[in-house]
């Protein structure tokens, strides 16, 4: 993997990594997806891959208030809210069914930072209650081997700050709470708006390559990733 100099460089000043939950920590694409295509068909709306697949990269909110204008021709933002928990409690029953690992590579990079001093921190868009449940899983399926509430230093939720990704605020507070610079963080992300969070907040990003978001929408990273083993990679070949 080519990296400039000047990434290089940057990197050898990482004091702390940032991680993101969905698609990064672990991949939870598919079972949102469901959750989707579940609700729908509770309705009779059309739950088809394509219509579904529109939904990537948009917020839960976001996605539900465009099904509530296209099939209900309504924005009345009370029955959104009332849909929006439908879904959620669909979502969460799906993620306490479904074993989940962390993303290959995960691992690893963690523990390479754990033996370079460096915190590891957790900032999503999520919900605590569902990052709750993804933790219990994670530590469950894997005996107790990986346990993120030993790992990460920081975690904060989308509902810790008043504005969700795009907007810069939850990385802002996380290299706040791990008391170090915004540019002596690393931050790893999978979505646009997860990247544009980063970035704005000034912090390095690595944008996660995803089969459900074109590779041009991650063009603000600072690197886009195959797969985790090359943030390992850089990791290693920065702070050897």
């Amino acid at each position: 993997m080519d990296i400039s100099p000047d990434l290089l460089q940057q990197l050898q000043n990482v004091k702390a990594l940032i991680l993101d939950m969905d698609g990064v920590l672990v991949d939870t694409e598919p079972l949102h997806m469901e959750a989707f295509r579940r609700y729908l068909m509770r309705y009779n709306l059309p739950h088809d891959d394509q219509y579904i697949f529109g939904f990537i990269g948009f917020s839960v909110p976001d996605n539900m208030r465009a099904v509530y204008k296209r099939f209900f021709h309504s924005t009345d933002e009370k029955k959104v809210a009332q849909a929006i928990k439908e879904r959620d409690a669909i979502y969460l029953q799906l993620l306490r069914e479904t074993p989940l690992k962390p993303l290959p590579g995960i691992p690893e990079l963690i523990r390479f930072c754990q033996s370079r001093e460096l915190p590891v921190a957790l900032a999503s868009s999520s919900d605590w209650e569902q990052i709750e449940v993804i933790f219990d899983n994670l530590k469950k399926t894997s005996s107790g081997s990986f346990d993120p509430r030993q790992i990460f230093k920081v975690v904060l939720s989308g509902e810790a700050v008043p504005q969700r990704k795009p907007h810069p605020e939850i990385y802002q507070r996380v290299v706040q709470m791990l008391n170090v610079k915004p540019e002596q963080a690393l931050a790893i992300e999978d979505s646009p708006a997860g990247v544009q969070s980063a970035k704005n907040a000034g912090l390095i990003c690595l944008a996660l390559k995803s089969r459900f978001i074109a590779q041009e929408k991650l063009n603000e990273a600072d690197l886009k990733l195959n797969s985790i083993f090359d943030a390992l990679n850089l990791c290693k070949k920065a702070l050897q």
